[in-house]
């Protein structure tokens, strides 16, 4: 299926601001071939719109998240007046001409032939390109494919690693493929390659400020919120430490102390494969027995907080049980993402931002976590958090952006001396590592996980 372009209306288009016209001239100055890594709600879409408008770049493809694409319809128009097509679907079908042509990462694979026969792109933009730091992926296998022989491509992210340098390298390599002679010696300079047991290991971090200064000079563009909107309402951080019931806190303690004779009498099966993967399985269960055993002190928190205000709030979970509790115990009138659903998605997204007595929005952080503008809220509320620390920082750029006319407090809603606690701190910490290597700033060790289970080994276990 083929969504037909939108039709042609007047528009008084926008204006870039400065900051925006200096980001058009650098893509300029790198020949086209750009990581706009500016950070989120700084206007890294219409950049690259104006960019292809500037110099004559159409036929593009747009290559973005599924939740997306009819976002970049509509800024298409609005920012320089040009009609898009959105490729759906996994059978492809003739394309119809147009000036961009938009499509999701996930059936890519599928139109490829149809894209480069009929749309022939002399631009790609490869949207939220953190989408293909896996080499291995069909889509990031699909992308390669798909800008082979386009001259000129912009990769567009606030935050193009989640984790960890390496995950940059199928964008750089996309960009600049001669820059880095071959994954194993960019992954050694950069990346503390070790040889272990069980092969080489590229998960750490080594020369950031090199690795920054690298692609800063060859291929990177990159404007902190900050350096350019000063006036721009201060995020306030908050962690909200809540009591845990009674009931479920005493079954947390029990698991956490004999987590494996604790799930055999539930579930023998998963006791077994518990015992050969203890780790990552306790890790799960124990963060879904803190978050319901917060449940009703989160949900009571939050009432409080709508009912003592007439201002919004955006609330991101990550579990289905989670989202429907909230659902039916929040007291005031909301609106829910569930995922990717195009226009339904934006008639949701409107509703909140439009209607007064639509007090909060709940949603996935995968699925809200980006391309949404939430800019009604004053308030996140975060009840589950995911292992990386990118998708955290993109979730909270939801209402912190351009149009926010107040303060945006964040609120992590966390069950007190759990293993939830620990994870929010050892978050935070990490996210210190995205700055390093996109900022230049000094950074530690990255992975969230692995030093969480040495402290549930050290702590939970003995």
């Amino acid at each position: 299926m083929i969504a037909n372009a939108q039709p042609n209306m007047e528009h008084d288009f926008m204006r870039p601001f400065l900051y925006q016209e200096q980001g058009v001239r650098a893509i300029e100055e790198f020949g086209g071939r750009t990581l706009v890594s500016y950070d989120m709600g700084l206007g890294k879409s219409a950049i690259s719109l104006w960019y292809a408008q500037r110099n004559n770049k159409r036929p593009m493809i747009v290559t973005c998240p599924a939740s997306v694409k009819y976002q970049w319809q509509v800024e298409a128009k609005k920012v320089v007046g040009w009609d898009a097509v959105v490729c759906e679907g996994m059978k492809p079908k003739n394309l119809p001409r147009a000036n961009i042509y938009i499509i999701n990462y996930e059936i890519l694979y599928k139109w490829i032939e149809v894209l480069k026969k009929q749309a022939r792109p002399t631009l790609v933009v490869l949207d939220e390109c953190q989408y293909i730091m896996n080499p291995k992926a069909k889509r990031t296998k699909a992308v390669k494919q798909l800008c082979n022989g386009v001259k000129h491509v912009l990769c567009l992210s606030g935050t193009p690693m989640l984790n960890r340098p390496i995950e940059l390298f199928p964008t750089i390599q996309i960009l600049r493929p001669t820059l880095f002679r071959s994954r194993f010696k960019y992954a050694v300079e950069y990346c503390d390659a070790k040889k272990g047991p069980f092969g080489w290991d590229f998960n750490g971090a080594s020369n950031l400020k090199k690795l920054n200064q690298v692609l800063s000079q060859s291929c990177m563009i990159r404007k902190r919120r900050d350096e350019v909107l000063r006036d721009l309402p201060q995020k306030i951080q908050q962690v909200v430490p809540v009591p845990m019931r009674a009931d479920v806190a005493k079954d947390y303690r029990r698991a956490e102390k004999d987590f494996v004779g604790w799930l055999a009498e539930r579930d023998t099966e998963a006791a077994l494969k518990a015992a050969r993967a203890v780790g990552l399985t306790k890790a799960g269960f124990l963060l879904r027995l803190a978050a319901k055993a917060k449940l009703k002190a989160s949900v009571d928190w939050i009432n409080d907080w709508l009912s003592s205000t007439n201002q919004k709030m955006i609330i991101f979970c990550i579990h289905t049980k989670m989202k429907e509790a909230l659902v039916r115990r929040i007291k005031h009138e909301l609106v829910v993402v569930v995922g990717p659903t195009g226009r339904k998605r934006q008639d949701v997204v409107d509703k909140f931002q439009n209607d007064p007595s639509c007090r909060a929005i709940i949603t996935n952080i995968h699925a809200g976590g980006v391309g949404l503008n939430l800019t009604a809220a004053s308030a996140e509320v975060f009840l589950e958090l995911p292992w990386q620390p990118g998708a955290l920082a993109q979730a909270e750029a939801r209402a912190h952006r351009i149009g926010q006319t107040r303060s945006v407090n964040v609120y992590y809603l966390i069950a007190r001396n759990t293993i939830e606690q620990r994870r929010c701190e050892i978050i935070q910490k990490k996210l210190k590592v995205i700055d390093a290597v996109l900022d230049g700033f000094d950074s530690g060790d990255l992975d969230v996980f692995d030093e969480l289970m040495k402290e549930v080994k050290l702590g939970f276990t003995s």
